[in-house]
């Protein structure tokens, strides 16, 4: 057994605890973002408004394609270079280190837990106008006319969805490309899902503009996110056990229900975990600019949210997270690592 390769992934989450979000300047969805921007202004031409067809058909375009390739293919070429790069000046124990610093800049955890505080202390001393503005920061719908409740519902979705996104698939990735390569595999897969992650938020809108453009990143990102959201149910109903005032039981009930509620085939396997441990309706209705998005409800609780249901939720995100990995050393453990 590779006691080093157990440790990459314990080591990159202990990073974010720690560390907390890497700086702007070295941080993969800046960094990514930034070229994402400069590939999309030199390749879209022509893709802008599409006709209802083609927005009923979604096909992708193969400027959009071309651009998501030329963003995919040099940052995970970057994180792989970079680990064979310190392995050959420092050894293997070099490449360790830049493997788990490059896994950790994509990950999220602590980043979403101060997002999501930034909402509840508002909340709680009835800050409403505050609390607002912090929650606009997490999600993309409109935030000026949301109650109480519904401010609180939104942060709880964003951190549910967000465990999926930014916390679980990067670190099912890096597993997977820690047993397969070894560590260049583990960074490698790290930022290859993240970049994927970004595109998606870019050029992954279903609006006229993107909705060719993007697709190709969409449909990335959500076979990206496929293994991970359905792996996130369990780990969900188990971190439940461990939090007072969840309820694992119904975690898995209503988690399992309302799995393919969402129009998203990845969504609802962990917003629904979520509301059956809180005793929480998530989604429902929302405003995207000024379209009307009927989400479903998903649970069977209260949509009545309040500023302990947050709390809650992130006692939840860590707990998942923690299960999660383990299992992850767990697997690698059986399996064995090529550090």
């Amino acid at each position: 057994m590779n006691l080093a390769a157990l440790a990459l992934l314990p080591a990159a989450l202990l990073l974010d605890r720690l560390l907390g979000e890497a700086p702007s300047r070295i941080h993969p969805v800046c960094l990514i973002g930034w070229l994402a921007v400069r590939v999309e202004a030199l390749l879209r031409r022509g893709d802008g408004a599409a006709s209802p067809s083609v927005r009923r058909s979604a096909r992708m375009s193969a400027a959009g394609a071309l651009a998501c390739l030329m963003v995919l293919l040099p940052s995970t070429a970057t994180a792989w270079g970079l680990v064979e790069a310190a392995r050959w000046c420092g050894g293997p124990r070099a490449a360790w280190f830049m493997a788990a610093a490059l896994i950790y800049v994509c990950l999220a955890p602590r980043s979403l837990d101060e997002h999501a505080r930034r909402v509840a202390a508002p909340l709680a001393r009835n800050d409403l106008e505050s609390a607002r503005r912090a929650v606009s920061m997490m999600v993309g719908r409109q935030t000026a006319a949301l109650d109480a409740e519904g401010v609180a519902r939104a942060c709880v979705e964003s951190v549910a969805e967000n465990l999926t996104d930014g916390v679980l698939s990067t670190l099912f990735w890096a597993g997977a490309g820690l047993l397969a390569a070894g560590c260049a595999g583990a960074a490698a897969l790290a930022v290859l899902h993240r970049s994927a992650n970004v595109l998606d938020a870019m050029w992954g809108k279903k609006s006229e503009a993107y909705i060719r453009f993007g697709a190709l990143a969409a449909r990335l990102d959500d076979a990206l996110n496929f293994v991970p959201a359905r792996l996130s149910l369990p780990c969900i109903a188990l971190a439940a056990r461990a939090v007072p005032g969840l309820r694992h039981k119904d975690a898995l009930r209503v988690g399992w229900a309302y799995r393919a509620a969402h129009e998203s085939p990845n969504s609802a396997w962990s917003e629904a975990a979520f509301a059956g441990a809180l005793g929480l309706k998530l989604g429902g209705p929302a405003l995207y600019g000024a379209e009307r998005v009927d989400h479903p409800w998903l649970g069977d609780g209260t949509p009545d949210a309040r500023p302990i249901h947050i709390l809650l939720a992130l006692r939840l995100l860590w707990h998942a997270t923690y299960a999660f990995t383990l299992c992850e050393v767990f697997v690698i453990g059986l399996f064995g690592s090529p550090l």
